[in-house]
Order: structure tokens, then C-alpha cells, then sequence
């Protein structure tokens, strides 16, 4: 081969690899116009859970403010985005105590969610509360599994939201653990029904209903840590096609695949913010793809300014508040951390395990979670 001919090919392969990576800095709006042209739609999800009253960056996660920042940079690049949060949103923080979850709610309105499952802490300040709660919501907390004393539904089990044509039933159940992991007296008369049954009659309504695609919020985890399992669901319910899923604070970066139904969960205080990409062709979905935006990603946005006031707001009533209380607390309030056990934490306060779970109302001291909010009594 002559030297003049090897150049020739070394240029030609030269020009062909510019002319690669030319084509794959256009790749992306190659495929929206593509995606367009031969009727393709994309709809985002955006989800959160087992925020835990974590508003501050301080607080282990990116914060409300900077969360809010790619919530909306997310929705300018695709208007057909949803946001949706799994529970344990308004417990979990001095901030969300002192007004016992209403500033946590207040944000969440000014953030512009969607809609909202129940989570098990949702319960931690009585489940009067909890209604008063759900009316000052703008947007509906659903739970297909929880009966009052009366036996009738206090929560919608599910809705229905058309976003771009496309019929979305989002429905929610929470795990009877819940009567383990808050107060006895916080649930009293309250009755849980099994999630899966409950998930399976919920989809017959919403196929009855001709939905084009079923989201399921479950406060329930992936863990086996308690008698429930997201898994389990997806397992044994046919026809749900996207499981948020929340209570055991995991990170599913990429999703989990049981059968059709792709399950996905952020972790938890905000350290990330879930996306799930669906597209579909017609009413037909094609793909389901899920990712992480995480805290550490987050490092270089700038808090959003109207959830950044709201905030400052928040701060400055809760110490004019702080400053009103008059006398020493009667007892201290303990924020379980991973590994902890009900004898570490007695003996670090001085007082005995059974004291505590007695003064708690706790029916199994054994089962402690993270983010659980202790109350040790004050010797």
C-alpha cells in the first residue's frame, strides 16, 4: 500500500469521525423532531418521598429551594410533567413540628404538586390533624387503604389526570405498619386494609375507567423490613404500570423491573429528585425510563426565590414562636438514626427501653425506623 493511499483513507476516516460527533450533538433534536413527526409523546414524572420536614440544605439534602429550582427547569424543558411525593413529607424537623405540618404543606402548594400519598408519619400529630392537613392542601392526598372509625374513606383512593391527551390514574395505599410506627392513640379506630387487595380492586376501577396508563403511590418499601413490600404489589396486581414508591428511603437510581411494572423511589430528606421519562406512541406506551437528579448535582443551582422568602418566613415565626414558650419541656423528642435500638437510645438519655416504649405506646419496641420522632420522657 502506498504512502500517498494510507493518507487518503487516514483523511476520509478522519473526516468520518467529525462528522460523527457532529451528528451526535445533534442527535437530540434529531429525535424531538422525529419523536414528533411520527406521533410520539413524552410525559415526565417528577417524585419525592420521606421528605421528613428537611426544607434546608443543611438539613442532609439539596433543600426545598434548590429542589424547586429543577422542578421548574424540568417542567420548562417538558411541559407535560407531573410532580407527585410518596408521604412522610410534613414530620421530621423542628421546622415542620412547631406548626405541625402545616409549613411543610404550605411549601409543597408554592412548589405546585400534583398530588400526594400518605405516608405513615403523616399520622404523628393525630389524624384529626391529618384532615385538617389534607384541606390545606392544593393539591388532593390520596389513600386507597385507610378506613375511619365509621368505616367509611376520609382520603380519594385515586385520580385521574389527562396531561397532553394521555388519561393517568394515580392511585395510593400506605402500609398497615403504620400501626407499629406512630402512636397508638394517633391511629385510634383506624383500620388498614391490605394493600394489595386494595391495589387490585383500585386498578379494576381505573381500567373500568379506561385510563391509558396507572401510577401507583405506595407507602410501603421495598425492604421486607415489615409484613409489606412494594414487590409484592407489582407481583400480584396486573395492569399497574409505574410504582413510586416510598417508607424504606432506598435508592433506585435506574428503577426495578418485577413483571410490566417499573418501580422506582428518590431515598429520602430531598437527596434526590426522582424522573421517570415515559413516552408513548398514540395512547400506547413504548418506553419507561427512570434516573436520580441528586443533591450532589445539585451543588450549583441556585435556590428557587419564591420557596427561599417562604422559608425565611417559616424561620422567623417559628423563633418569634420559640420565644413564647415559657418553662422547661417535660420531655425531649429523640429523631431515630440508622442502626439505633431502643435500649442505645434509653441508655444514652438515662432512661430504661421498656420506660420508652411504654411512654410511647410502642406494641412492638423492636420495630424503629429511621426518621421516627421518640419522645423521651424528662427525669
Amino acid at each position: 500500500m502506498s504512502f500517498t493511499y494510507k493518507k487518503k483513507i487516514s483523511l476520509i476516516l478522519l473526516v468520518m469521525s467529525i462528522l460523527s460527533i457532529f451528528s451526535l450533538n445533534n442527535k437530540t433534536f434529531a429525535e424531538e423532531n422525529r419523536m414528533k413527526k411520527i406521533g410520539i409523546r413524552k410525559i415526565t414524572i417528577l417524585h419525592t418521598t420521606d421528605m421528613h420536614g428537611r426544607i434546608l440544605e443543611e438539613d442532609g439534602g439539596m433543600g426545598f429551594g434548590k429542589l424547586n429550582t429543577k422542578i421548574v427547569q424540568m417542567k420548562k424543558e417538558n411541559p407535560d410533567t407531573i410532580l407527585l411525593d410518596v408521604g412522610d413529607a410534613i414530620q421530621g424537623s423542628e421546622i415542620a413540628k412547631d406548626s405541625k405540618g402545616e409549613s411543610i404543606i404550605k411549601l409543597m402548594n408554592a412548589m405546585k404538586y400534583d398530588a400526594m400519598a400518605v405516608g405513615n408519619h403523616e399520622f404523628d400529630y393525630g389524624y384529626r390533624r391529618l384532615l385538617e392537613i389534607k384541606d390545606m392542601a392544593n393539591f388532593p392526598m390520596i389513600s386507597g387503604n385507610i378506613s375511619n372509625e365509621y368505616g367509611k374513606k376520609d382520603f380519594k383512593p385515586y385520580i385521574i389526570k389527562e396531561v397532553d391527551g394521555i388519561k393517568i390514574g394515580i392511585f395510593s395505599v400506605i402500609t398497615p405498619d403504620t400501626q407499629y410506627a406512630t402512636s397508638p392513640k394517633n391511629i385510634e379506630g383506624i383500620t388498614f386494609l391490605d394493600p394489595t387487595i386494595a391495589s387490585r380492586e383500585i386498578v379494576r376501577q381505573l381500567k373500568d375507567k379506561e385510563v391509558d396508563m396507572i401510577v401507583g403511590l405506595t407507602h410501603i418499601g421495598i425492604s421486607k423490613r415489615g409484613n409489606y413490600s412494594s414487590i409484592d404489589i407489582a407481583k400480584n396486581v396486573k395492569g399497574i404500570d409505574i410504582i413510586v414508591d416510598g417508607h424504606s428511603h432506598k435508592e433506585l437510581d435506574k428503577g426495578l423491573k418485577v413483571g410490566d411494572t417499573l418501580i422506582v423511589q428518590s431515598g429520602k430528606y430531598t437527596e434526590n429528585l426522582g424522573i421517570v421519562d415515559i413516552k408513548f406512541l398514540g395512547s400506547r406506551i413504548i418506553s419507561k425510563k427512570a434516573r436520580l437528579f441528586g443533591k450532589d448535582e445539585a451543588v450549583e443551582l441556585e435556590e428557587d426565590k419564591e420557596i427561599k422568602k417562604l422559608i425565611d418566613e417559616i424561620i422567623e415565626e417559628n423563633k418569634q414562636k420559640s420565644a413564647e414558650v415559657i418553662g422547661k419541656p417535660r420531655e425531649k423528642t429523640y429523631i431515630v438514626k440508622p442502626g439505633d435500638v431502643l435500649f442505645r437510645i434509653g441508655k444514652k438519655y438515662s432512661v430504661g427501653w421498656s420506660e420508652i416504649a411504654k411512654y410511647n405506646g410502642m406494641k412492638n419496641p423492636n420495630k424503629i425506623y429511621p426518621g421516627d420522632r421518640i419522645k423521651i420522657p424528662v427525669k
